[in-house]
């Protein structure tokens, strides 16, 4: 009977046989490589050679160096890496709070913009409270000096709409912030230190005390400026009322005839005062006012009548030459005209002449250039 013999059952033998022959060898190489009977013999041999150093190690020692070479090269490298690793995460943490601390810086710097700007805006109106409390309260000591008599009399007296209030108010508000903006522009330096959580706690406590500031600076001025406008207005109002009175010379030189009866050149009531000067001398309004008449009028010759307001009217009169024609504005000192002879006149001066209401009045007082004392007499 005949066995078939396939090529798998060929090919056993051959890698067992091959398998046993690789496991030889290695037995081989260890007995070899521990082997404590095999020896390497080491020679050091010095420049002058006057004595050899030998070093001999068997096989077995220099097997257990090498290995032992090696596990520690293996775990210096190990360890290496883990170093090498260790420090890739923290490379990566730092570039992720560097750059989560530049955007935070971002909006640090938008925020500081925004309130450098407000800032800028409470001072803007700061100085225009300061600007309008001194228009409405010019002397801060006056209250402070009846302070202790109003204690004592019992009855306080309020002064305005506590207007030195908002003033102290304002300004301890003003401090504050300043003190706090301050401190916080100081502590910028200490970033590391204190913490972007800190300097948010901050900037944000910093921007609503602004905004708070902002808005008592907004109802402080609202409700003073009414008052400063209304002040400014009664003012200018005044400085108006005052430059419409005639309070300086029409031209400089002395009288020849006043206001009154006279007998010379002719005889009867005189309603102005003649000014003598030199021929072509500058003549000047006394007031503001508009012109309201300038040319010839018979015996004046060249005359100028300028309407002052609330019925004061003034004339210069015999005048050589006119530097204004009707419907001019005027102001108080400009040159109007040049003195003359003309009209009626026995030589060179002006007629100067002030009518209340049409009734010619003495100009005489007004001369004195005390305007405020003509501005109350009755």
């Amino acid at each position: 009977m005949t066995k078939n013999v396939g090529p798998s059952s060929l090919q056993r033998p051959a890698s067992q046989s091959n398998r046993a022959e690789v496991v030889s060898r290695l037995r081989k190489f260890g007995a070899w490589l521990f082997c404590p009977y095999r020896r390497v013999l080491i020679k050091i041999v010095p420049h002058r050679a006057e004595s050899i150093y030998k070093l001999e190690l068997s096989h077995r020692h220099l097997a257990l160096a090498g290995i032992t070479a090696t596990i520690v090269c293996m775990v210096l490298l190990v360890s290496h890496l883990a170093d090498v690793r260790a420090a890739e995460a923290r490379m990566r943490a730092l570039q992720a709070l560097e750059t989560r601390q530049r955007q935070e810086l971002s909006v640090f710097s938008k925020q500081t913009t925004i309130l450098w700007q407000r800032v800028g805006k409470l001072q803007r109106d700061n100085d225009e409270i300061h600007r309008l409390t001194h228009v409405i309260v010019p002397k801060v000591k006056a209250p402070v000096a009846t302070a202790p008599r109003k204690a004592a009399t019992g009855a306080p007296r309020q002064v305005g709409v506590s207007k030195i209030d908002f003033k102290n108010a304002q300004t301890s508000n003003r401090l504050s912030v300043w003190r706090r903006m301050s401190l916080w522009l100081h502590s910028i330096a200490g970033l590391d230190s204190l913490g972007f959580a800190a300097e948010a706690a901050e900037l944000s406590s910093l921007t609503s005390a602004v905004e708070e500031t902002g808005q008592q600076t907004a109802a402080l001025e609202s409700g003073i400026r009414p008052v400063a406008m209304a002040k400014i207005a009664a003012e200018l109002a005044r400085e108006r009322y005052l430059a419409a009175i005639p309070s300086i010379w029409p031209t400089l030189g002395y009288i020849s005839s006043g206001f009154g009866f006279r007998s010379y050149p002719d005889y009867g009531f005189h309603a102005g005062l003649d000014i003598v000067n030199d021929y072509g001398a500058p003549v000047y309004a006394t007031a503001n006012g508009v012109v309201i008449e300038a040319g010839w009028y018979g015996g004046f010759g060249y005359r100028i009548i300028i309407d002052h307001g609330n019925g004061l009217h003034s004339m210069y009169a015999h005048n050589s030459r006119l530097l204004v024609s009707g419907g001019d504005v005027v102001k108080k000192g400009q040159q109007i005209a040049t003195v003359g002879s003309t009209g009626f006149a026995t030589g060179p001066h002006v007629h100067y002449q002030l009518e209340l209401w049409g009734k010619p009045i003495d100009p005489t007082p007004y001369l004195s250039g005390s305007v405020k004392v003509v501005a109350i007499t009755p």
